[in-house]
């Protein structure tokens, strides 16, 4: 299993196309992301592996013996090693990967499920307004040095998809609602990348169900188009009814299913 440093090489970004909408994937490919690809071979790979921080994407030919071996050393002994607690998220081009990752991960509970990726190509019309009582804040350094109840499980959210805050600042935005000086929930861009980016999205337990997963994502829509994107994606599992009714609301299509896996230690 060989690590390429400059993955916006041609020959192994072929074996991820079918996933490219995936910003991840996208960045990743065109230099913008600090994640790992290994390919079985630099001038004719036939499979590949995405690494970053919880999240890993399978690629080409899921019957590469020898890949597939160093795959198994690479989970048991370097990125995964035993962890109770430790959940993971693995993607595929094909489900033609499943057989292979059931061995690959036989000591961890798997769940395989579907998810859905909607996306919609911006305009300059969309119009937001958050429930009485609530105020939208940009997600800002000083946004984060105040001491507004919340700020814990927003900058945690931050770290699963960037690896500094100040990554963050430098490529991405954000916005809060705030009611009564306490986080409500947020909207964060993932994988900034060029014209486009992703949907990251939620609302705290106190505050749901009074409309504010309805306004949010129209003014981080809002707010994207402002900045210049052009495209904004959104991805769910399917039998989250909640995100998936709410991605319809704020004018997303779906583009994309695809089956994925959770792998918890047994």
């Amino acid at each position: 299993m060989i690590q390429i440093d400059s993955p916006k090489s041609h020959p192994p970004r072929e074996l991820f196309r079918p996933l490219e909408h995936h910003m991840m994937i996208y960045a990743l490919f065109e230099n913008n992301l600090e994640g790992q690809l290994f390919v079985d071979n630099t001038t004719q790979p036939k499979a590949g592996l995405i690494a970053y921080k919880n999240r890993f994407v399978f690629g080409g030919d899921p019957n590469q013996n020898a890949f597939n071996a160093d795959l198994l050393q690479y989970f048991t002994e370097t990125m995964i090693p035993p962890k109770k607690d430790r959940a993971f998220l693995a993607t595929f081009t094909s489900d033609a990967w499943i057989p292979t990752l059931n061995q690959l991960f036989k000591k961890y509970e798997l769940i395989l499920d579907s998810r859905l990726y909607f996306e919609i190509a911006l305009d300059s019309k969309y119009e937001s307004t958050l429930p009485d009582g609530f105020s939208l804040q940009h997600v800002t350094p000083e946004f984060l040095a105040g001491n507004i109840p919340g700020l814990e499980p927003l900058i945690e959210e931050i770290y699963s998809e960037r690896t500094s805050l100040d990554d963050f600042f430098a490529k991405g935005f954000g916005l809060c609602p705030v009611y009564e000086n306490q986080i409500a929930g947020w909207c964060l861009s993932e994988y900034n990348t060029g014209d486009r980016c992703e949907i990251g999205i939620a609302t705290l337990e106190p505050h749901q169900r009074k409309g504010i997963a309805t306004a949010l994502p129209k003014a981080f829509l809002a707010e994207a188009a402002q900045r210049g994107y052009c495209h904004v994606g959104w991805k769910c599992w399917e039998r989250n009814e909640a995100s998936v009714a709410t991605a319809r609301k704020a004018g997303l299509s779906l583009v994309g299913r695809e089956q994925a896996m959770v792998a918890i230690l047994k």
